[in-house]
């Protein structure tokens, strides 16, 4: 009898502690559903739930997995995964990593360091057997490796991809290597010194996938199946692309930042160790729980414990082999994050202890993301993830319009600062040139910031100047996580480039841009993909005159690339100019013969 009850105590204790640890984990999963948070933390600010941030975002589906004591402590779904079938999304609901596929090629690829079929520090060319990164200048003295392409440090080009439309065909990986058609991106070469510093490389990962294919003479989804995700019970996970009929059922369809949804639904990756994995955030857990363990001498079920530190360990600029480190005060995190075409992803987990999260959206607008993963730090007591939130003090209005006026960021940027009136107060509003204002809120009585990014603008009195009675600021210094930047105070008169566009000062402009080309040509602000922006934006606010210009210039400043062709023909055909528009098609089909678009727009101009 004894024995029976102290059983029957026994099963109620074990009833009664699951009971418990269940509603305790119902009322953290409410806590992060309710606990979203923005990227500053204000004191009196309130948090924001799921639902109404992807009703903000546009986000059709956000689905999540919370790690806890090495384990997965709840994963869960929200929202639909096609809005034309309003199917809802589940956990087994598929979605784009984008390049936290790196991340499970880095494991894959030292899976092979591992059982000896290559090493970390050979020159790769010497495992390429189907094609050979070309050898140059750059490659003389040092050769590229296998650690170099898992860590951006190889000094190949090419940063990202924008996969292939499910109508278009797909190139092999050498044409997309190579450049050539049906390929959509440049050619991957290497431009500087192997390991001498960190530049972003998708086009490196690429390399690193046609080694691994070359070396075990199999397709790339089945190396990375047999090495890594069976291995870790990742079976919602693959690599194949395109999706196979049977795994397309179970994936989500890919949205715009404008709630459109992507042409075709998806795209197509076959740069696969880039950007071609199809998992759950469920899956993602399981794979950074096997890092967690392994770091931790508890599991090796595909990676030494020396292999997984070598990729947790910042080889350079905080960059591991396949992951990038984070350091918040004394506590360390890595992980990745991923944007695929209508899909964006991240995963960040503790080096050193069990916890993390990974998030997973199908639309463009990511920025939901990061506001899930500072809800589940605050609600789990993250070690020093999230900042202390900041305290906002009151300026009179004779104090807060001392700070009026024009700041030069860059050759072309302006951050014009005006005194604002609302409500019974006076508020410092912040214009970038051709960008929305936001509100400038004062931490102290010459330091500012903003809610929506980690930004301080630090005034600085003239020298001097008294601490009483008027402030006119000399100058303003802008600080970031990379640094500080230095501004310059300009008269109303002085503009910079894109401002005479858009006060219709079209000659003055095309050589102010000139001027910063000859003598910066790597300037962000000259950069091709930024002047075809600005040259579409002009389109959009119906100054044509001035789009023509500057895109004609963006076809002066990058004359091989076929896209400024074929923007300056959109251009043109806005205009009406029918034969200038149908030039450029042509001549933008000439260097790209798969722009099937300006194919079509061709037709449409009767050619």
């Amino acid at each position: 009898m004894k024995r029976l009850l102290a059983t029957i105590l026994l099963i109620v204790n074990i009833v009664q502690l699951c009971a418990f640890a269940q509603t305790t984990t119902d009322t953290q999963i409410k806590g992060v559903e309710q606990g979203l948070l923005p990227v500053v933390l204000i004191k009196g600010d309130p948090s924001w739930s799921i639902a109404e941030r992807m009703k903000f975002h546009k986000a059709p589906a956000l689905s999540v997995a919370v790690i806890k004591d090495f384990k997965i402590e709840w994963a869960k779904a929200y929202g639909l995964k096609d809005l034309e079938t309003g199917e809802p999304a589940t956990t087994e609901t598929l979605f784009q990593a984008g390049s936290i596929s790196k991340s499970v090629n880095a494991m894959v690829a030292m899976k092979k360091v591992d059982q000896g079929r290559i090493s970390l520090d050979e020159d790769i060319n010497a495992k390429l057997t189907s094609w050979k990164l070309p050898d140059n200048e750059f490659t003389a003295k040092k050769k590229v490796t296998l650690r170099n392409l898992l860590s951006h440090t190889a000094g190949t080009t090419v940063h990202g991809f924008p996969g292939y439309a499910v109508t278009e065909k797909v190139p092999t990986l050498q044409q997309i290597l190579d450049g050539t058609a049906p390929a959509n991106t440049a050619a991957v070469r290497v431009d500087f010194e192997p390991g001498s510093r960190f530049r972003y490389s998708g086009g490196g990962t690429t390399v690193s996938q046609l080694a691994l294919m070359d070396i075990e003479k199999k397709p790339y989804p089945d190396i990375a199946k047999e090495t890594v995700l069976a291995p870790l019970g990742m079976s919602n996970s693959t690599y194949s692309q395109p999706l196979p009929p049977d795994w397309r059922k179970k994936a989500a369809t890919g949205y715009r930042s404008n709630g459109l949804e992507v042409t075709g639904k998806i795209h197509v990756y076959p740069e696969m160790a880039a950007a071609g994995l199809w998992t759950t955030p469920t899956d993602l857990a399981k794979f950074a729980i096997e890092l967690q363990l392994s770091l931790a001498g508890k599991s090796n079920k595909v990676l030494t414990k020396q292999s997984v530190e070598t990729m947790t360990t910042s080889y350079k600029d905080d960059v591991g082999l396949g992951f990038f480190i984070e350091r918040h005060g004394n506590a360390l995190y890595f992980g990745h994050g991923g944007a695929d075409e209508g899909f964006r992803a991240e995963l960040v987990v503790s080096r050193d202890k069990g916890y993390g999260v990974a998030v997973m959206v199908n639309s463009d607008n990511g920025q939901i993301l990061r506001e899930v993963i500072r809800g589940v730090a605050r609600e789990y007591g993250w070690d020093e993830f999230l900042p202390a939130p900041v305290e906002i003090i009151s300026l009179d209005a004779s104090k807060v319009a001392d700070f009026a006026g024009r700041f030069q960021v860059n050759p072309d940027r302006v951050l014009t600062i005006t005194p604002v009136t609302a409500g019974s107060k006076t508020v410092l509003q912040a214009k970038p040139t051709g960008d929305p204002a936001f509100e400038l809120l004062p931490i102290s009585e010459t330091t500012f910031i903003r809610r929506d990014a980690n930004i301080k603008y630090n005034f600085v009195r003239p020298t001097g100047a008294t601490t009483n009675g008027s402030f006119p600021p000399a100058d303003m210094e802008i600080v970031g996580q990379a640094g500080s930047t230095p501004t310059k105070r300009l008269t109303a008169e002085q503009l910079v480039p894109f401002e005479m566009l858009l006060a219709g000062k079209i000659s003055e402009a095309i050589e102010g841009y000139r001027k910063i080309f000859k003598e910066t040509p790597r300037n962000v602000t000259v950069s091709e993909n930024r002047l075809n922006v600005l040259g579409y934006r002009l389109l959009e606010q119906k100054k044509v005159p001035e789009a023509i210009a500057l895109l004609k210039l963006n076809v002066e400043f990058y004359p091989n690339s076929w896209n400024v062709y074929d923007s300056l023909a959109d251009a043109y055909a806005a205009n009406s100019e029918k034969d200038l528009a149908i030039t450029n098609y042509k001549k933008s089909l000439e260097l790209n013969p798969q722009n099937e678009k300006g194919r079509e727009k061709l037709k449409k101009l009767g050619q």
